[in-house]
């Protein structure tokens, strides 16, 4: 069997302790000395999931990032894709005439509008790793997708409008908005994985909470949603599992007698 894992509010908390449950490290850990696959499927481009602690603690086979554009197995990748270099002014011209917060996600780096004032969202990934900022203005930069905040005032449907015709747009809540690459998703990336070891779709199983990961609920038989997820998933669901710190992985993997 082959499961995959949203990060955010299924593995860790989203607060800012992003607490990783002592259960969940010896879920998957387990999980994996049965003899199963356990991949990471996230929105997150693949420097801010590998380098990350809690990761390297759980240990997974492979990682789906970037909402399906880059694929990694082992240490190899599998799947590289970038937001085509014809696009990237046209990003960055339609963030600031709508007034909208931008950061550009790549696979080594974030990149940011340095000529608007400082965001919370950036200053927090800035104090974490400086190193890891660069200006939406560099030249050669590199990403996979981006994401916005609303301002106060900003003309937020105009800027899905003038991004439209590359990127599909999920809403993730309060202002918040991820976009990513027509032709991929997080069931795109399931897919390829599954192609890759040529199991069925019932052989996999995604656990995930949060809108950006409807894509891959809806996608496979074998779909679980935390606890604290969204309300509006639990009907779309296979099983809903309990709250991320009530030992939601581990249950869920019992309950499948994965573990």
């Amino acid at each position: 069997m082959i499961v995959f894992f949203d990060i955010d509010g299924t593995l860790i908390t989203e607060d800012e302790q992003q607490i990783l449950p002592d259960s969940t490290v010896y879920a998957i850990q387990t999980l994996r000395r049965n003899g199963h696959l356990a991949f990471i499927n996230t929105g997150r481009t693949l420097f801010n999931v590998i380098h990350q602690s809690y990761v390297q603690k759980i240990g997974f086979d492979g990682y789906v990032c970037a909402c399906g554009a880059h694929i990694r197995y082992r240490g190899k990748d599998l799947l590289s894709t970038l937001v085509p270099d014809d696009v990237h002014d046209r990003i960055v011209d339609a963030a600031r005439s709508c007034q909208v917060e931008l950061m550009m996600e790549g696979p080594e780096f974030f990149y940011f509008d340095l000529t608007q004032p400082m965001c919370l969202v950036r200053k927090r990934l800035f104090s974490r790793d400086p190193s890891r900022s660069r200006s939406v203005d560099e030249p050669g930069k590199q990403f996979n997708k981006f994401v916005t905040w609303e301002r106060p005032g900003c003309a937020i449907d105009l800027f899905h409008q003038a991004v439209s015709p590359w990127f599909t747009h999920i809403d993730r809540g309060n202002g918040f908005h991820e976009y990513c690459l027509h032709d991929f998703s997080k069931a795109t990336g399931i897919q390829f994985i599954a192609d890759l070891f040529e199991k069925p779709l019932d052989s996999c199983y995604v656990i995930g909470d949060s809108m950006n990961d409807e894509s891959m609920l809806n996608y496979v038989k074998h779909s679980i949603l935390m606890g604290n997820g969204t309300e509006a998933l639990k009907s779309q669901v296979e099983f809903v599992t309990r709250d991320i710190l009530d030992d939601g992985i581990e249950f869920a993997l019992e309950h499948y007698h994965l573990i």
